[in-house]
């Protein structure tokens, strides 16, 4: 009987987050759902958070039974994973919490530092395995490492938040401490590595040497789903959702991002795809950006839109944030749903303290595809567009 209602719920809370992914459109046309819940969270509604999520089944079916729409904000709240309200658990929220998005932004920027430090644990651990590996090798044996992940890596933190908060039965479980700890058990094999031997004949001598070239790998983030977090379809599909509305929350309430539905699409966009394809393979280097032969992600897009006239530049800087600043100043932002070839998909993954965080910007090719300068890649490459919970602005440099 228990496990019926307990069905029920989940259920409940199900078309609730359906209804709230319906709204979605509402946020990115005229913020009607950001602006109400920013009305409503003043005086002592931001006190009540912990105990709307307490109770948040029950107040679910009310709102579905009611109409939910005149009570959005509460509804809003309730399908936003709640680490990021808390670190230390919903029943030590701070009072202004819901009044203030800067006590959510350093929430969710003192976990991804967390994440951060545990993915790099495990890396370095499979560094030390690697390492034993080659010290074990022969002196006729030569050595590499390609590691990809040496300075930067590449996952989706609002994925891993809402995963942890989706699996977790019980909200008082739902806090940062947890969340370390399960990492650091279940994270051993999210970086893996693997070799390829080579041998060569040495010049003018009888003998071979045999070069081993370890290469680093990392599991990605459909990892964390089926090994960290377990997730059962109905737990996936709830992630999935938290997911989606704390992007949505970010990109509409923090970030503030108006959307320019008048932009058209246009041949100065496509025009920029032929010349970004023409640089396929360019070497990438952040130290050597503005050097001929050479590019980092935003310099190759400035250098793109600059032979066609436009000058992708902030305050006399041309980074990915001044790019996105740019964008957003003049007035060019569009929406993830009207790319079309030629508009810039602007990243974050992570706190950086730069204009909305960005930290990458690609150029959109069509039919799903990106051209970007990749720091991973070390190139100019074209390929199927990624990581899509970390896109935080997209834009289209020119107007017709």
């Amino acid at each position: 009987m228990a496990e019926n209602d307990q069905k029920k719920d989940t259920s409940a809370l199900s078309q609730a987050a359906s209804a709230a992914g319906a709204a979605k459109s509402a946020i990115k046309t005229g913020k009607a759902l950001a602006g109400a819940a920013k009305g409503a969270a003043a005086g002592p509604y931001g006190m009540l958070a912990a105990s709307i999520w307490e109770n948040r089944k029950l107040i679910v079916i009310i709102l579905l039974s009611l109409g939910f729409l005149f009570l959005l904000p509460i509804l809003f709240i309730l399908m936003l994973p709640s680490l990021i309200f808390g670190n230390n658990g919903l029943d030590d929220v701070p009072e202004n919490v819901l009044n203030d998005t800067n006590v959510i932004m350093e929430n969710i920027a003192e976990t991804e530092t967390s994440i951060e430090e545990i993915l790099r644990e495990k890396h370095g651990v499979i560094l030390e395995q690697i390492q034993d590996e080659i010290d074990a090798l022969g002196s006729d044996r030569e050595s590499g490492i390609t590691d990809d992940f040496a300075d930067r890596i590449i996952y989706e933190s609002t994925l891993i938040i809402s995963q942890f908060c989706a699996s977790q039965k019980d909200y008082k479980e739902i806090n940062l401490s947890k969340l370390e700890t399960i990492l650091r058990d279940k994270t051993d094999n999210i970086f893996s590595y693997s070799v390829e031997i080579t041998e060569r004949q040495e010049t003018g001598e009888s003998y071979t040497i045999y070069h081993y070239e370890y290469t680093v790998e990392y599991a990605g983030d459909s990892y964390y789903r089926d090994n960290v977090f377990l997730l059962t379809e109905e737990q996936s599909t709830l992630a999935d959702q938290y997911a989606a509305n704390m992007y949505t929350f970010l990109f509409d309430t923090v970030y503030m991002v108006d959307i320019n539905p008048d932009l058209i699409p246009g041949e100065t966009g496509n025009s920029a795809v032929d010349l970004a394809l023409t640089k396929l393979g360019t070497p990438y280097s952040q130290d050597l950006r503005n050097q001929e032969g050479y590019f980092d992600c935003s310099s190759f897009t400035y250098w793109v839109y600059s032979q066609l006239g436009v000058s992708l530049m902030y305050d006399g800087a041309n980074t990915a944030a001044a790019q996105g600043r740019y964008i957003v100043e003049s007035n060019l932002a569009i929406s993830y749903d009207s790319l079309a070839p030629g508009d810039l998909i602007f990243y974050s993954f992570g706190v950086n303290n730069r204009y909305l965080n960005i930290g990458h910007v690609a150029i959109y090719a069509g039919d799903g595809y990106v051209v970007d300068a990749s720091y991973s890649k070390k190139k100019v490459v074209y390929r199927p567009i990624y990581n899509t919970n970390n896109i935080v602005l997209c834009g289209r440099p020119y107007s017709n």
